[in-house]
């Protein structure tokens, strides 16, 4: 089984990014789909296939995440925040529009801080150690990169566009295991 993680946040509702999100997630033979609030799940009947044919989907609730929505979508509504246990890392994930960053989440370094909201991608490491991880926004990016996920495994992390699945210079972290941990 693969260990790849692809990261994602800010769906809104789009079919069309779910879709390719999706598509990534095949490609990259993906375990799980984490996607870090706003999925707003759409009540079309397309929409909730594609979200039935996802083997693991990890999701915490954003800003414009309702109970409605969700109800709707004959899903539960998704917690706040989330810790995942992944290759001797905890992944905390999160929104980020409540928890703005890994401070007081009980993070060593080496683990993984995963937040969404600013629908801009981000990654970087803390002084702590902590490496901080934000896939931008597959439906309403904020930066001429245009729509972003992001693809986590052994080897390390990687900010990708969503559109061509490329990845963009300056936003990739290799794991160096005596660095990181």
């Amino acid at each position: 089984m693969s260990n790849t993680l692809l990261l994602a946040s800010d769906v809104h509702g789009s079919i069309d990014a779910l879709s390719l999100l999706d598509q990534r997630a095949r490609e990259h033979q993906a375990e799980s789909i984490l996607i870090a609030g706003d999925l707003c799940p759409s009540g079309h009947t397309h929409f909730q296939i594609l979200l039935r044919n996802i083997p693991q989907l990890f999701l915490v609730r954003g800003n414009c995440d309702s109970s409605y929505d969700f109800s709707n979508a004959g899903m539960p509504l998704p917690p706040q925040k989330r810790r995942i246990d992944w290759q001797g890392r905890t992944i905390f994930m999160t929104h980020g529009d409540r928890i703005h960053s890994p401070f007081g989440q009980n993070l060593k370094p080496g683990d993984i801080f995963i937040s969404g909201h600013t629908h801009t991608p981000k990654l970087q490491r803390g002084e702590d150690g902590v490496i901080w991880v934000n896939p931008g926004s597959t439906t309403y990016p904020r930066t001429p990169l245009g729509p972003t996920f992001a693809l986590l495994d052994e080897e390390g992390i990687s900010i990708r566009s969503l559109t061509d699945d490329q990845p963009i210079a300056g936003l990739q972290y290799h794991f160096l295991p005596s660095a990181d941990q």
